[in-house]
């Protein structure tokens, strides 16, 4: 009954700890993937188109937002801002402003104070992850009425998480590794033939 409990716990424990390494790895994934420059609804992200303003020469300041999930977590949803040409697609150069909502549900104002000059407004934001001062002759400027958390900021605290993970994930990587070794020392315990008896 004891060596059965025995069993059951290190096989659980190995479980769990197998559990926990892909956690931690997921959530390191998450928060260094690539920024995604086209903001394209797929398979983890789903897409809401927001206004596309026209500066009435040619040029048109587009945006939209997504909402993805990555593996066991949620990311946050973001925000795209595109300026180009009236009837081109978005593109990754085309990109002029993106940022993280972080649970702010603001979308930007566009809006052309002359033919080559786009004021963008957010009341409120969570990170700006990309801004770009000027686009195909067109100036632009911003008004960000407040910023949940500044880029220095946030690298701080990448950098605090990623080591906090990676203490995790040797500490799971060891408990693993040492559950395994214990149950391959039980079975070849288990698989040592019995004593035989010799008869006088």
């Amino acid at each position: 009954m004891i060596s059965r409990l025995a069993k059951f716990a290190r096989y659980s424990l190995l479980a769990i700890s197998v559990l926990g390494i892909f956690w931690v790895l997921d959530g390191l994934y998450v928060m260094y993937r690539p920024q995604d420059a086209l903001g394209e609804a797929n398979g983890d992200c789903a897409q809401g188109e927001l206004r596309a303003v026209p500066n009435g020469a040619g040029m048109v300041a587009t945006s939209h937002v997504t909402s993805c999930s990555f593996g066991l977590a949620h990311g946050a949803e973001t925000t795209y801002v595109y300026l180009h040409k009236s009837g081109e697609k978005d593109t990754a150069d085309s990109l002029v402003f993106r940022f993280a909502n972080a649970g702010n549900l603001y979308s930007p104002e566009l809006v052309w104070t002359e033919t080559s000059a786009l004021h963008i407004s957010v009341i409120e934001l969570g990170e700006v992850t990309k801004q770009i001062a000027a686009r195909e002759g067109v100036k632009i400027s911003y008004s960000i009425g407040k910023e949940d958390m500044s880029s220095e900021e946030d690298a701080k605290e990448r950098k605090h998480d990623a080591k906090a993970s990676f203490v995790w994930l040797i500490f799971l990587a060891t408990i693993c590794i040492l559950t395994v070794w214990s149950i391959h020392k039980g079975r070849a315990k288990t698989s040592e033939p019995a004593p035989r008896l010799h008869q006088g």
